[in-house]
This record gives C-alpha cells, structure tokens and sequence, in this order.
C-alpha cells in the first residue's frame, strides 16, 4: 500500500472509495482515510488534520508515521508548500528536494525508547528515498508540468514565518526552500524502513527576498494556483508505483 502525507493546499484531496479508519497508535489514534488514487489502495493522511487545525510543531508525526507503518505502507508521497529562496524554487515552482536541512526544536524525532522498535542510529545522508523522487519527477515530465530536481529543504519550527535575517543565514548554509514540516517526518519513516518522498510547492518568497511584507491572503491565493498542479503530479506518480 502506498501512505500519502498532504499539508497544506491539499485539504480537498480525495480517494475513489473513501473510508475513515482510526489506527491505535503508542502516541494516540490517527484517523486514516483508505481508499484508491490512480486504480492504486492508498492510505491518505492530512498533515494538519481535520479543518486544518494542528500547526506545523503540533502535527502528531510519530503517531502518523506508525499509523502508516501498520497499515503495511512502504512507500510515502508527502506534499508541502514552501517559501522560495533561489530562482529554482520561485513562487508557482514544484520541486523534490533531495537534501534537508532541520533547524526544528523540542519535536519528538525518533522512536527510541518504544515498545517493539529495535532502537538504531539510521543512515540519513540522503533523506528522500530515490525511487520516489523518480516517480515524482517522472510524473511532472509526463503532465508537462516544470518540476524542479533537487534543492535543499530548510525545515524550521512555526508557526511563524521567519526573519529576514533567518533566511538569510539559510540561504548561507546553502538551502533553496523554507517549510515546517518535512522533519521529523523524513527521519521517522527512515527509522521504520519506510520510503519517503517530498513533492514541494513553492507558494512565496521567504521573508526579506521580495521586498514586501508577506501576507496569508496572497499566501492563500499562490497556494491555490499551484497546488492544482502538485495534486495532478501526486496522482501519476501513485500511478507508476508498484502497490
């Protein structure tokens, strides 16, 4: 089965034959929806559950991610909307990254210390699983969408929009786009030996590059132009995954 992880921007994305299903996790229940995505079982989680309501540093990724490990996913697509930092990830630009960067605080990263996980330090010097990125940017060259290979992902904590400063000095350590939710979720589908792959829509540019204060209305209004596109992407790169 195929686990897919949706933030924002895709709040309306829905499977053929939908069902709800509560998946008892050691860190509280997650409310799955099962279904097919391209003549494909998924199981579709929304990052910030229902109503949009849980910010980026409250979403429940250890629960989410041994949800989808016991529903037997070995394979995650995720999305995630962006702030962009250099000319590849302009505003209305889909990427997959292929590096991460985490300037994240307090989360609970790992699944060290829980019953039935064999505790190990994991190999994480590519994050994302290459299989995935494939697929991904297969996807957008077989729908004509531009989407750019590689880029570095800066993940910082929210729910707050950063500093000009901030951005600066990501930008220094080399990253090309600016989200709040790729870790620990990369790190912990690792952990459980699950495939994860990142499809990112860059709907601003990070604070300080453009000049203008940034506001959720235009936010809002970029998000739902280019996310249109990123669901075409997620759904053909379902299509050419094996189940």
């Amino acid at each position: 089965m195929i686990g897919l992880i949706v933030g924002s921007g895709m709040q309306d994305l829905s499977l053929e034959s939908e069902r709800a299903q509560s998946v008892d996790t050691p860190f509280g229940t997650v409310e799955v929806l099962c279904g097919t995505l391209a003549q494909k079982p998924v199981a579709l989680i929304k990052r910030h559950g229902k109503n949009h309501c849980l910010a980026p540093h409250q979403v429940p990724s250890r629960a989410n991610i041994w949800a989808m490990k016991s529903l037997g996913v070995k394979s995650i697509l995720a999305t995630g909307t962006v702030g962009g930092m250099s000319g590849d990830h302009a505003p209305g630009h889909l990427s997959v990254p292929n590096q991460i960067v985490d300037y994240t605080v307090g989360r609970e990263s790992s699944f060290w210390g829980t019953p039935g996980f064999e505790s190990t330090h994991i190999d994480f010097t590519e994050p994302f699983d290459e299989a995935l990125r494939a697929a991904l940017l297969e996807a957008g060259k077989a729908l004509k969408i531009f989407v750019t290979d590689g880029g570095v992902y800066a993940c910082t904590q929210g729910p707050r929009l950063e500093t000009a400063a901030e951005v600066r000095r990501m930008i220094m350590d080399g990253c090309d786009m600016v989200g709040m939710t790729a870790m620990p979720e990369a790190a912990l589908a690792r952990e459980l030996g699950i495939g994860y792959g990142l499809l990112c829509a860059s709907v601003n540019w990070a604070a300080g590059l453009s000049g203008t204060a940034l506001t959720w209305d235009e936010i809002r209004q970029s998000m739902q132009k280019v996310c249109r596109y990123m669901q075409a992407v997620l759904a053909q790169a379902v299509a050419r995954l094996p189940e």
